[in-house]
């Protein structure tokens, strides 16, 4: 794996490279399908945010209790699915 060390004053940080979002869930998009998701299940975290071809947002989160859960949200980000346990 490719790393890139940066150093600004004292501090140094090491980079990785991280693989880019789906041109259709871009940072501001992301930060709605999480608050959304968290807003359907509070107290969980989100694991990671998808998005298919048909413009379904997919949010997998851990609930409090250590369950796994998705939320699906449509392409206007409304909660289409609520909530399901990943098996």
């Amino acid at each position: 794996m490719y790393r890139s060390t940066e150093t600004v004053g004292r501090h140094a940080w090491v980079r990785t490279p991280r693989l880019p979002l789906p041109p259709e869930l871009t940072a501001d998009v992301a930060v709605v399908v999480a608050r959304a998701a968290l807003d359907e299940v509070p107290g969980a975290t989100i694991e990671w945010l998808e998005v298919d071809g048909d413009g379904v947002f997919t949010a997998h989160l851990r609930g409090a209790g250590g369950e796994t859960l998705v939320v699906h949200l449509d392409a206007h980000l409304h909660v289409v699915d609520g909530l399901a346990e990943a098996g």
